[in-house]
């Protein structure tokens, strides 16, 4: 995963929950919790804890464009 940004992966994780159709107000409060966890724990366990997957970095890079 060398390489990815943090932002790239949180919005990784979020993607799930937009696509989901989850409120956009709680994905913004999702996200500053993403943030925050992130930022204690890393990128490579946060990857595991929020099951951000090389596959899942595919898919939403073709929704993002």
């Amino acid at each position: 995963m060398a390489g990815y940004s943090k932002e790239l992966i949180v919005n990784t994780y979020l993607h799930r929950f937009v696509a989901g159709g989850m409120d956009i107000n709680v994905v913004e409060k999702l996200e500053a919790l993403a943030n925050t966890h992130y930022d204690k724990v890393g990128r490579d366990k946060f990857r595991e804890h929020a099951s951000v997957t090389p596959e899942a970095i595919r898919e939403y890079k073709k929704f993002a464009g």
